[in-house]
């Protein structure tokens, strides 16, 4: 019975983060092409691309806080979904640089707390099941399928979207917003409240205003994933337009990027299983650090395809890894007083850092080419000291002693799992 509860909550949290991810897909490829449609000039997308990474760090702050405050995050995701899909349709009549300047900021605004009000939702539920004894919530292959969603839709617009005027792909783009939105408001039904608000408990009030955990031991951790999560800025300004100047084709740039998506999708399913899942969130921390090193010094060198593929293979290290270890540290650091808020705090300072370096990227680029990717090494570099810094404060283990646990990720027995 425990069982058939664990894989039900598993599979309706899969399917809502499938379909929260799944405008991901549609819109990382084609909202440029959007914009250029419109008439904008390449300075003008540019500004209005580059408001968008401060925009969501205001609004992941934001909308984490609310959300554990009201402690409602299904709720909440949905009426951000809503929000998100009715400015598409506003965008679709929207002309002029001011005008979809304003419109583009407000969709960043609605979307952005979209993904970390999910963590806190995901792991608030694995949470919940540790302390009853339930068997374990595999966040990382919850994860998984938001990013297969987005290989998915990625794959099957395109075909669509040669069929269609550039200027109507904002319709596509509508109509995946308003599926996702009907989708998650299906899936999300039973999980709407994840735990009471402020004014339903005596307890909570307490919990709302508790002292984060070891602060600077948060801080290293979300610094950590910050430094590695930003060094992707160069890659995202110029490896298509690399690879376009080299004369690599359409079919080849969509299969590169198909195969660091793919690589994503069959880490995060493994992560749990295979890999030891929250066991080893700082190994995740270290190793991934490591593959940025790695990722970027093979770019650096201009590779032939071949040598592309390799290093697009890496994402799950750079990226997924890194990400993974960060979210299990900091969920089991803030605890439910904290659920969404750390994931806001981490997505902010992602923002930061990749923000910033999408700004160094055109300097970094003009000055050194291809060997610009250098710079992003050494971001990554930092990303790795700090991650030894966190192995050597926790150990190398999830958490260290609290309340006398041995960790804060204790897992219920394998008699307790048969009879939950």
């Amino acid at each position: 019975m425990g069982a058939d509860r664990k894989d039900d909550a598993q599979r309706r949290l899969s399917s809502l983060t499938a379909a929260l991810y799944a405008i991901g897909g549609v819109q990382v490829a084609f909202f440029p092409l959007w914009l250029g449609a419109r008439g904008l000039s390449g300075a003008e997308i540019a500004t209005i691309l580059a408001a968008c990474p401060a925009i969501r760090i205001l609004s992941n702050l934001i909308g984490a806080r609310i959300g554990d405050a009201r402690g409602d995050y299904g709720r909440l995701i949905i009426l951000y979904a809503t929000a998100s899909a009715a400015i598409f349709v506003a965008l679709g009549f929207a002309q002029g640089f001011w005008v979809l300047l304003a419109g583009v900021t407000a969709l960043s605004f609605a979307q952005a707390p979209i993904s970390v009000l999910n963590d806190g939702l995901v792991l608030g539920e694995a949470h919940r099941r540790r302390e009853l004894g339930l068997p374990a919530l595999n966040f990382s292959a919850v994860r998984g399928w938001g990013s297969a969603s987005v290989l998915v839709f990625m794959l099957a617009s395109g075909p669509l979207a040669q069929r269609l005027p550039a200027d109507a792909l904002i319709w596509i783009m509508t109509g995946v917003a308003f599926l996702s939105t009907a989708a998650g408001a299906f899936f999300v039904h039973g999980f709407a409240a994840a735990r009471p608000a402020a004014h339903e408990t005596p307890e909570a009030p307490q919990a709302t205003h508790a002292a984060l955990q070891r602060p600077l031991l948060f801080a290293a951790i979300i610094a950590c994933a910050a430094m590695v999560q930003g060094s992707h800025g160069f890659l995202t300004v110029f490896a298509s337009l690399h690879w376009a100047a080299r004369g690599f084709d359409p079919t080849f740039i969509s299969i590169a990027w198909a195969t660091a998506m793919a690589a994503e999708v069959a880490f995060f399913m493994a992560a749990g299983e295979w890999f030891g899942g929250e066991k080893r969130a700082v190994f995740f921390l270290m190793i991934g650090a490591a593959g940025a090193i790695l990722r970027w010094t093979i770019f650096a060198n201009d590779p032939e395809p071949w040598g592309v593929l390799c290093a697009q293979a890496l994402n799950p290290l750079s990226a997924s890894a890194v990400a993974l270890g960060a979210a299990y540290l900091i969920a089991e650091l803030g605890g439910k007083a904290y659920t969404a808020r750390v994931h806001g705090w981490l997505a902010a300072a992602n923002g930061a850092t990749l923000s910033a370096a999408l700004y160094a990227s055109g300097p970094l680029e003009a000055a050194f080419g291809q060997r610009g990717y250098l710079a992003m090494a050494a971001m990554a570099g930092a990303g790795l000291a700090l991650s030894f810094a966190v192995a050597g404060a926790t150990r190398g283990s999830v958490i260290t002693e609290k309340k006398g646990r041995a960790t804060a990720a204790a897992r219920p027995s394998q008699k307790e799992t048969e009879s939950a």
